[in-house]
């Protein structure tokens, strides 16, 4: 018999409890063998989404304006860190 995800979080429940929304989703999107971004590349013509820097470079250009904006709004200090977080591909 071939294990899908819902007999797996169907498991973890009745072993475990209720599960917490962001386990179900932790789950459902990235379980190592049965999430849907193991299973499927989600991005592009034959996926779900295409996101804003696959379209065109103006959108990370934009996010650039923006970040220097909002440095030189906190008065541009010296030690500064940015971190990107979900850059597409």
């Amino acid at each position: 018999m071939t294990r899908t995800l819902k007999d797996e979080i169907a498991a973890i429940i009745a072993a475990e409890g209720p599960l917490p929304v962001s386990r179900y989703m932790a789950l459902a999107l990235g379980h190592p063998t049965l999430g849907y971004y193991i299973t499927r590349d989600p991005l592009g013509a034959t996926g779900d989404f295409i996101t804003a820097p696959e379209i065109s470079q103006m959108f990370g250009e934009l996010v650039g304006l923006w970040a220097v904006a909002q440095w030189q709004a906190v008065g541009a200090p010296e030690r500064f860190h940015l971190v990107e977080l979900g850059p597409g591909r």
